[in-house]
């Protein structure tokens, strides 16, 4: 491995590794918002998922680097930005983020994978893509709320903020590192394209996968 693509790899784990650090935190806050014992006990049960998918990505970090704080701390404001406004003050908003929210950063991890070491690509779709029984769950919860006119319009409210402040932090976080680019221009071993056009067609095919998820959930007319 080049020594660019290596520092890449350790900048890419620390940015998930914070990442699913918050995304635990706002787990637990989320608990409190079940409107009853089962459920807040299903989401207390995932919020012990969310950790130990946390732990493996730090632990494979700090084996990769002696500075897994600094690179996972350089990281904070991005991810505080999004996290801090999680829709996490009811049920509704809860479930909202666990089955949009959420699954975005599992579509990002299937796409990222083939760019990434096979012991790292492992690591990191184990963490962020093996939530399918939990965002069912949260699917068929805001299935239930979406046949009410008020709360439907809140829960696509809450889907475009969420859907928003992904793309605005996806976009700062390309800005202000090549460390995307460079793993994804290694990995098509493509000299004549650039990191930057490698990166707009990850994002699009995210965004695919959000389009359509919203479609089956009946929030999105899907055009193709």
């Amino acid at each position: 491995m080049s020594e660019e693509r290596a520092l890449a790899t350790v900048e890419l784990l620390g940015a998930l590794a914070y990442g699913q650090l918050r995304a635990f935190e706002t787990t637990v806050r989320a608990v409190t918002c079940a409107p009853d014992a089962r459920r807040m006990d299903r989401v207390a049960e995932f919020s012990i998922h969310e950790h130990a998918s946390y732990r493996v990505l730090r632990d494979h970090l700090v084996s990769l680097t002696d500075l897994g704080g600094a690179v996972m701390d350089r990281q904070k404001p991005l991810f505080d930005a999004f996290f801090d406004h999680a829709p996490i003050d009811d049920w509704v908003g809860a479930c909202t983020f666990f089955a949009v929210g959420l699954p975005m950063a599992a579509d990002f991890a299937r796409e990222l994978a083939p760019a990434l070491e096979p012991e790292t690509a492992m690591i990191v779709v184990g963490a962020l893509a093996d939530r399918g029984p939990f965002e069912e769950f949260a699917r068929e919860e805001l299935r239930e709320h979406l046949a009410a006119e008020d709360e439907r319009e809140q829960i696509k409210h809450a889907v475009g903020e969420l859907l928003g402040r992904a793309l605005t932090g996806f976009q700062a976080g390309i800005g202000d590192t090549d460390a995307l680019g460079v793993l994804l221009q290694e990995a098509e071993d493509a000299p004549d394209t650039s990191g930057d056009e490698l990166v707009k067609r990850m994002a699009m095919k995210v965004l695919e996968n959000h389009r359509r998820r919203m479609h089956e959930l009946g929030l999105e007319d899907l055009v193709e």
